[in-house]
């Protein structure tokens, strides 16, 4: 499997300009939200597990810069799952089976202190509702 491409300096760069408001500073590609001094990450508009051709060099249009908590953490989320589909698309269309069954071992030994330990006992009966009164008031 080939390795996620980075955006090189100079396109980073012209990312980052794109993104700069003449008197806001940094803003947010995805929703416009003005950044300041919060988190910004650089990011794949298309997920780079996504594409096919990785010989191609990348561009400033296939990035955008995106706020960490407004749209990047959202993004990646979002990116994960449909990477994760396209993965089991493959694989099925490959006749790749996963197994389907659960990892068997030999467990954990019961340690000494659970083996001394009494076992719990029940509760007493209690109902849930006290019991109705009469219709003098009296129980």
């Amino acid at each position: 499997m080939a390795k996620r491409r980075e955006f090189s300096k100079a396109v980073y760069v012209q990312i980052v300009k794109r993104a700069m408001h003449p008197k806001h500073g940094i803003v947010c590609e995805g929703c416009g939200l003005v950044l300041g001094k919060k988190a910004w990450h650089v990011d794949h508009t298309i997920a780079d597990a996504l594409q096919i051709d990785k010989s191609r060099k990348l561009t400033a249009d296939d990035g955008k810069l995106l706020g960490v908590e407004c749209c990047h953490k959202p993004k990646t989320a979002e990116d994960v799952a449909v990477i994760a589909e396209a993965k089991r698309r493959e694989e099925k269309h490959l006749g790749i089976k996963r197994p389907k069954q659960s990892i068997k071992s030999a467990g954990f030994p019961k340690s000494e202190k659970a083996a001394r330990r009494s076992p719990k006992q029940d509760l007493p009966y209690r109902p849930l509702y006290r019991p109705a009164l009469n219709a003098g008031g009296e129980n």
